[in-house]
């Protein structure tokens, strides 16, 4: 079944997926997903948060403090 413009994030259209022990809905512009869970008392949506981006900055800045770890492992173990 296919929902058109039934995602609350991007207003795209949401495919009803039936999977072994899961039921969901998912969107197939975006990824969204809706899970339902306890259908025998009646739906309860639970939205699931897709991952945010990190940005070039974040990516740099957690490259460089494991490279300062490292450096700070390293030189422990060469004291020793």
């Amino acid at each position: 079944m296919v929902i058109t413009k039934g995602c609350p994030r991007c207003q795209g259209d949401l495919a009803h997926v039936d999977d072994i022990g899961d039921a969901y809905d998912s969107c197939v512009q975006c990824g969204f997903v809706k899970y339902e869970q306890g259908a025998a008392v009646g739906p309860v949506i639970v939205e699931k948060p897709r991952p945010v981006a990190l940005t070039r900055d974040e990516v740099h800045r957690r490259r460089m403090h494991r490279r300062l770890v490292e450096r700070h492992a390293s030189a422990e173990t060469s004291v020793a």
